[in-house]
């Protein structure tokens, strides 16, 4: 019986440690996601208002049409 106990002691502690670090690699993601894009989501919306949207779509219509006729 304290072998089972000792076992499934063992096991929380694994999965409590393995999700701490998938919790600290998460956080740091995050933060190396904002920090690369300048400000978060405000980087990402300035990018899309200069016209690098429309570029995107136009290369993807493009790209759509050449498939289409070969």
């Amino acid at each position: 019986m304290n072998t089972t106990i000792t076992t499934n002691q063992r096991l929380v502690t694994i999965v409590l440690v393995l999700l701490i670090i998938l919790v600290v690699l998460l956080i740091l993601e995050i933060v190396t996601d904002f920090l690369m894009m300048g400000g978060g989501m405000m980087g990402m919306g300035r990018m899309m208002n200069g016209g690098m949207m429309k570029d995107m779509m136009t290369a993807c219509t493009n790209m759509m049409q050449n498939f289409q006729n070969p």
